[in-house]
């Protein structure tokens, strides 16, 4: 479709909306997530992982470093700190 399309801007704006909503169809449950960590993200109206999302938490989750690169407004600081927030052990009484 966006091949055989001759306008230029709509060409980009074709790609763009791909890019940004092309999903897995995952949902947050997917990564086996704290039960409050859960509650959090619904609590803040985050539906459903994003793009970016779905490609980098599940590798955060393991501990590997990424280098992610997305739009404006796709969810990259979501996809940085669920993991994040994940790792925090609240039984620790120290940061280490």
């Amino acid at each position: 479709m966006i091949e055989n399309c001759d306008d230029e801007f709509l060409k980009f704006d074709l790609e763009y909306q791909q890019d940004v909503t092309a999903t897995k169809r995952n949902e947050f449950e997917d990564y086996f997530l704290k039960r409050e960590l859960l509650m959090g993200i619904y609590e803040k109206v985050f539906e459903r992982p994003s793009p970016i999302q779905e490609e980098s938490i599940p590798i955060a989750l393991t501990g590997s470093d990424i280098l992610a690169r997305a739009k404006n407004g796709t969810g990259k600081t979501a996809a940085f700190y669920i993991p994040a927030l994940e790792k925090i052990d609240q039984k620790q009484s120290i940061l280490a």
